[in-house]
């Protein structure tokens, strides 16, 4: 166990009521391959827009995503306007917006994101400019019904980037050099929170320098985490055929990439307060899935033989629309209300220096009896400790964590059971 002092913003809060407000965010993440974006090889013949818009439609009305970020549309407005119009506000629907749209690296494709108004605000928005594409941040908050009485909500950023494409000389630099652009940004910022990062990364294995620089940055307060934690070689692997998410087909039409589903490109990846929960939202282990990817088709079509992932219209828009799969994760929302702020005490858990590797506790000034529990990368639940609790004082024993267990973060949760803090500790 490492000699560490955890400041952790674990709180008590006096509540004047302990009513949760609880609800469900599905995201999904999707490359549209050259929406509305006609070129040499890409044309109104293999890859038409009206056929798009009726693809990407039926995608939209199965899954009714509270977040649709993309990737590869056209960058002029008419063409974020069109999805709108054409795909999301339409079966009834009249509850979805659009971000702002930005292209101050002067690209041909752009990013964009989707949203359920129901549910969220856009409270801001902003992009870096890279050598290749923006990268876009959305920040929202949860429309809590409670709002105006409690002044408390959910919070959460996605940030959207469609790196560097190939496999070539330089194209791996390029990647780390946009993905450098992202991480310095948040480096000065400096400040832990509910994020995702999504998009079409274009990485063939976890070990490429740009998406290490995402997952070991030496910042711990910005690294992101795979919710479904499976690094390697990905590219050409049977041992990820139920993660790949390109290429749709195993046949050219001449717009799409061919060989069938042999490559992991497409990502959404979680910061740890996400993973864990410790700020009102958090990823449900499990939810995270690449849509119409059944494990069964590695180099193949997707709609190849038998595939029951999704219904049979669903499977053929997905092959139809693009060469890449959507990914999808749900977030749990929980926002307790009633807390007054002011009345937050916060406290520090700490590993004292004389405590050995085998025998670490945690120990604190404050007094009650807390929990904690003991989770990793993907959220699943290790073991369950309890402090032993003494006027002024309190202490978890730690020895009896498991040495091999691959840890993330422990949950420690206050007397009452109102309030959860998460901080990694190795």
């Amino acid at each position: 166990m490492k000699k560490l002092l955890l400041l952790l913003s674990l709180s008590f809060c006096l509540l004047s009521f302990s009513k949760a407000q609880t609800d469900t965010l599905t995201v999904m993440q999707y490359n549209l391959l050259n929406y509305n974006n006609y070129t040499s090889y890409c044309t109104s013949s293999n890859n038409n827009v009206s056929n798009k818009d009726a693809y990407i439609k039926t995608i939209i009305d199965y899954v009714l995503p509270d977040i649709f970020t993309v990737c590869e549309m056209n960058q002029l407005q008419t063409s974020v306007d069109r999805v709108l119009t054409n795909v999301m506000n339409t079966s009834g629907r009249a509850n979805y917006a659009k971000g702002p749209r930005t292209n101050y690296s002067s690209s041909d494709l752009i990013n964009m994101v989707y949203y359920n108004t129901d549910k969220l605000v856009m409270f801001n928005s902003t992009a870096l400019p890279t050598d290749i594409r923006d990268i876009n941040f959305y920040t929202f908050y949860y429309k809590d019904p409670n709002l105006a009485v409690t002044h408390d909500t959910a919070w959460i950023t996605c940030i959207i980037m469609h790196l560097k494409a190939g496999n070539y000389t330089g194209d791996p630099e390029e990647r780390l050099a946009e993905v450098t652009t992202l991480m310095n940004y948040l480096n000065a910022i400096n400040k832990s929170g509910n994020y995702l990062v999504m998009g079409d990364f274009n990485t063939y294995t976890s070990d490429e320098d740009c998406y290490q620089l995402l997952v070991d940055h030496t910042n711990t307060n910005i690294r992101f985490y795979d919710p479904i934690s499976k690094p390697g070689d990905w590219n050409n692997n049977y041992s990820f055929a139920a993660y790949h998410t390109q290429s749709t087909r195993s046949s050219d039409n001449g717009c799409m990439a061919a060989g069938g589903l042999d490559d992991r490109f497409d990502h959404i990846m979680a910061s740890l307060d996400i993973i864990s929960g410790g700020k009102n939202v958090k990823y449900i282990s499990g939810s995270y899935k690449a849509l119409g990817n059944d494990g069964n088709h590695y180099n193949d079509s997707i709609n190849d033989g038998t595939n029951n992932s999704v219904p049979a219209a669903v499977l053929n828009a997905l092959y139809g629309n693009s060469d890449h799969l959507p990914v999808i994760l749900k977030l749990n929302i929980d926002v307790t209300t009633g807390i007054d702020d002011e009345a937050k005490v916060p406290f520090d858990f700490y590993i004292p220096s004389n405590s050995g590797d085998d025998n670490g506790i945690l120990v604190s000034p404050c007094s009650g009896r807390y929990s904690i529990e003991v989770m990793n990368l993907t959220g699943s639940l290790i073991c369950r400790l309890q402090s032993v609790a003494s006027t002024g004082y309190n202490s978890i024993n730690l020895s009896s964590v498991p040495k091999t267990a691959s840890i993330a973060f422990f949950r420690i949760t206050d007397p009452s059971g109102n309030v959860k803090v998460y901080r990694t500790l190795r």
